[in-house]
C-alpha cells in the first residue's frame, strides 16, 4: 500500500516566488508564469484551493498555475495564481489565515472566451494594496484592436486579508 504524502502548507507557498510591488498582469505575463512555474499537482489544488472553484472549473483540461506571493502579509498569505480553462485563462488573488484556510479569492485578470465575445482585463497591483483592472470586450468579428466596452474597477487588499471594492 502506498503512503500518503502530506501536503504542508509550507510546500505549497514554496511554489509562489514573493514578489514586491507594483505587478501589473496581463496576456504578456501568462506565458512568463507558465514557463518559469509547474502546474500545481492536483492534491495541492484540492487540499488548498478547491473550496474556492467549483467541481466544473477543477478538471483535467485545467491547470492551476502559481504566480507570486505577496511580500509583508501579517497574519495572512496573499497569492496570484493563473488559472487556464479550455475556454478562460483568468488570474486569482486568493488569500489564506496562516493554517492554510481560506480567506477570500477573487479573480483580478486574464482572458475569457464566449460564442461571440472575447473579454480581456489587464490588472496593476499597487505598493498599498489597491488593485486596478481595466477590461474590455471585443467583438470576435472585428478585429482585435476594436474594442466594444471598457469597465474600470478598484479592489483593495484589506490588512486582514479580505478583498473589497475599492475606495
Amino acid at each position: 500500500m502506498r503512503k500518503r504524502k502530506n501536503i504542508s502548507l509550507k510546500n505549497f507557498l514554496s511554489r509562489f516566488p514573493e514578489v514586491d510591488l507594483p505587478v501589473t498582469l496581463g496576456e504578456e505575463t501568462e506565458r512568463e508564469f507558465y514557463i518559469r512555474h509547474d502546474p500545481l499537482p492536483a492534491p495541492m489544488v484540492n487540499k488548498y484551493l478547491s473550496v474556492f472553484f467549483s467541481p466544473h472549473i477543477i478538471d483535467e483540461f485545467t491547470e492551476f498555475v502559481p504566480c507570486f506571493k505577496i511580500k509583508d502579509t501579517a497574519g495572512f498569505h496573499a497569492i496570484v495564481i493563473w488559472v487556464a480553462g479550455l475556454a478562460f485563462r483568468h488570474y486569482y488573488l486568493v488569500t489564506l489565515n496562516e493554517k492554510g484556510e481560506e480567506l477570500q479569492c477573487r479573480m483580478i485578470g486574464g482572458l475569457s472566451f464566449s460564442d461571440d465575445t472575447i473579454r480581456r482585463t489587464v490588472t496593476r497591483m499597487e505598493e498599498d494594496w489597491m488593485i486596478y483592472l481595466a477590461t474590455a470586450d471585443s467583438d470576435r468579428t472585428d478585429d482585435l484592436e476594436s474594442k466594444t466596452e471598457t469597465i474600470s474597477e478598484q479592489l483593495e487588499l484589506m490588512p486582514d486579508g479580505g478583498i473589497s471594492e475599492g475606495k
